[in-house]
């Protein structure tokens, strides 16, 4: 497709509406990025996303794929496996290299060692990982354009690219720090190349060279989230029944994927025994008491997924997801109405049979989205719905336009012509267009106040670049404070075997860091819930704060004092009056 047919009518001569139109979707463009990328930023919005984020750094900082975040199983199951490990120089096991490897080159470009002067109420690395991703989520929208171009016509192409500038569920995955928007377009490069694939084998050419892209941009995809195998399996098996001679085409597919995937599977089975790293322990969070519980926990989970409540889970999730696909599918009005267009037969056998594999892969990632869970409902790191958003959304458009058209119509005027997709791109971007000016007065009206991670980055300046920092949110901690930080273990004796651990290796602990994550739990879950081994430490670091803070009477902080003192062998009880100053929490011991 040549610019100058893009920007043609049907006599082919250059149309200046249509010029207009490209203009304007360019200025809207650029206007979204300013905004999400400058006054509407606040920073990385998931603690996943931070997660990445620092291990990025330490990729660009020539570390390899280290995290300062330690989580107690992952360093149980590498400590298990080799006797040299070190905290401070933990590989990381848990995440897909992908999207830390892309970040850790845009970094590079970065100076003064990462630092942050304070000077800025943002870190201004959360914009560097930030401008990576929305270069991703521009690119998945020209590689959308092209690809429902190609499958329906450009109207239904350009509809479907402003409706995915329009949503905002993109824009807020593009500020969390996730690999999201490069999945994104990873996966619509492989819808891209079976689409080819599909037409090859209907018009008799040889389709391999294309399904081998396809699995290589999976397996590419696999990299940036493992969970991505899920709808992988579903084009397996879509490919062995489509596609001849039988079976063959799918056996080099998984080859390929192998291929790009092995290497560092066996990079983790250096490390921790298993291929999947510590990655493999998430099935068991999605299934039981939830994956953060797990990962605090220094003893490997014992008990069997597939006990009691396993069935359950699976089903509740399941209707949870199809109860919500409106909002997995970033409220676009039209996205859902592609499981009507099943019933269609359109004419064109390619686009009649692409929403075959379309549906089996959505199947598959359902199952396994089910299986490892959705805590955070749409905006969740294991959100693969997001996936099939422009595709599931062009046969929306194409469906309601053929009834739109079958109701008859004679007029030439186009608003009434295109008012079908008129009232599309109205209901789609309500959420962004209800939020948008709110957001920017919002963000004028706080943009020199001091954000949660400006505060928490003052840790580092009472904190030894070689200390380890125990912290109920250590993600901040290891991205804005630049220190390692161990995840509030489960229970304070598995913090003093950590402890012991760490001071034989020479890098003893040297504090407890604890947010408002903590504090504002209600007291029965803290007494009665995961917390309620560190009860006594979260409600007197409550109590303490009231009356240090002047809210309360001065005698509460004696009463907070007294309740942390209440625990036994609390190694830390020094509070360091910096930090508190900043509005956290932070205990020392005595002696330092």
């Amino acid at each position: 497709m040549s610019l100058r047919n893009t920007f043609s009518s049907s006599n082919g001569e250059l149309n200046p509406a249509i010029i207009i139109r490209y203009a304007l979707f360019l200025l809207l463009l650029i206007g979204l990025t300013f905004f999400y990328l400058s006054p509407g930023f606040r920073g990385l919005n998931h603690e996943k996303g931070l997660e990445q984020a620092q291990i990025a750094r330490e990729v660009a900082r020539g570390n390899g794929f280290k995290t300062k975040l330690i989580r107690p199983l992952s360093l149980q199951q590498s400590v298990k496996h080799s006797d040299s490990v070190t905290l401070t120089s933990l590989h990381d096991t848990y995440h897909a290299p992908l999207n830390p490897l892309l970040n850790s080159i845009a970094l590079k470009f970065y100076e003064d060692d990462f630092q942050w002067n304070g000077k800025e109420s943002v870190y201004p690395l959360d914009r560097v990982i930030t401008g990576v991703s929305i270069l991703f989520l521009l690119a998945s929208i020209v590689m959308t354009y092209l690809l429902v171009a190609g499958i329906f016509d450009a109207k239904i192409g350009s509809v479907t690219a402003l409706l995915m500038l329009l949503c905002e569920m993109l824009w807020q995955f593009s500020q969390s720090g996730l690999p999201q928007m490069l999945m994104l377009f990873l996966f619509t490069c492989a819808c891209y190349f079976l689409y080819k694939a599909l037409e090859s084998e209907i018009s008799e050419r040889k389709p391999l060279i294309w399904l081998l892209l396809c699995a290589g941009a999976f397996g590419t995809l696999a990299l940036a989230h493992w969970l991505a195998i899920w709808p992988f399996v579903g084009l397996l098996i879509f490919t062995a029944i489509y596609f001849k001679p039988r079976g063959v085409a799918a056996i080099l597919m998984l080859l390929v994927f192998l291929a790009i995937v092995s290497p560092w599977a066996i990079r983790n089975i250096q490390i921790t025994g298993t291929p999947l790293g510590s990655g493999y322990y998430s099935i068991l969070g999605g299934m039981s008491v939830g994956e953060e519980y797990i990962y605090r926990n220094y003893e490997p989970p014992s008990q069997n997924i597939f006990g009691a409540g396993f069935y359950t889970k699976i089903i509740n999730t399941s209707i949870a997801q199809l109860n919500g696909l409106y909002a997995f599918l970033g409220s676009i009005a039209v996205a859902p109405l592609f499981f009507l267009s099943l019933l269609h037969p359109f004419k064109r056998r390619s686009i009649a049979n692409f929403r075959w594999p379309i549906l089996t892969m959505w199947l598959f990632a359902v199952m396994g989205m089910s299986l490892f869970g959705l805590p955070d409902q749409a905006f969740d790191a294991n959100q693969l719905h997001m996936l099939f958003i422009p595709i599931m959304t062009a046969y929306g458009l194409a469906f309601i336009s053929i009834l739109w058209g079958r109701i008859g119509f004679s007029t030439n005027l186009p608003l009434i012509r295109n008012s079908h997709l008129i009232i599309t791109v109205v209901l789609s971007s309500a959420p962004m267009l209800l939020g948008l000016v709110p957001n920017i007065r919002s963000s004028f009206r706080h943009k020199d106040l001091n954000t949660q991670a400006l505060q928490i980055s003052h840790i580092r300046d009472q904190a030894e670049p070689a200390a380890i920092i125990v912290s109920d949110a250590p993600a901040s901690v290891a991205w804005y404070g630049d220190r390692s930080a161990l995840w509030l273990p489960v229970t304070p004796q598995q913090m003093r075997e950590i402890k012991l651990l760490a001071e034989q290796k020479g890098q003893p602990l040297t504090g407890l860091l604890l947010t408002r994550k903590t504090s504002n739990k209600s007291l029965l879950k803290m007494i009665y819930g995961k917390e309620r081994h560190w009860a006594p430490l979260i409600t007197g670091q409550a109590v303490a704060f009231a009356g240090l803070r002047g809210l309360q009477p001065a005698s509460w902080t004696q009463a907070g004092d007294t309740m942390i003192a209440s625990m036994k062998d609390m190694d830390f009880s020094k509070l360091n009056r910096a930090m508190f100053t900043k509005g956290f929490f932070y205990l020392e011991e005595a002696g330092e």
